[in-house]
């Protein structure tokens, strides 16, 4: 990222962090149990996601990204899109008072 940042391709302030410890997964010899570990995991940091900009993205955002256990991979695609629709939507409206007017994207 600070490469990207450094080159200009990124500028600090414009997307949305979406973080994930991995060191917190647990390594036990059963591929099962680790694999429940991942996605307790990758849940974990969606509901953080979630709960960090809820209170910019709106009720919408909240009501349309439930915290229900599905797929790891498709709770993550699903909350992209959401918000990219709704950083649209902010942009359609001409929000530019709005505190995510710059932002473009996860």
């Amino acid at each position: 990222m600070d490469k990207a940042v450094n080159e200009g391709r990124v500028q600090p302030g414009r997307y949305l962090v979406l973080e994930f410890d991995f060191s917190s997964v647990t390594r036990p010899r059963n591929i099962d149990e680790f694999v429940a570990s991942i996605k307790k995991n990758i849940h974990r940091g969606l509901l953080k996601f979630k709960l960090d900009y809820a209170k910019y993205l709106g009720q919408s955002f909240e009501s349309k990204v439930p915290d229900v256990d599905r797929h790891p991979a498709s709770k993550l695609e699903y909350l992209t899109h959401t918000v990219d629709h709704i950083l649209d939507d902010i942009h359609r409206r001409g929000e530019n008072d709005h505190p995510l007017w710059d932002v473009r994207g996860v």
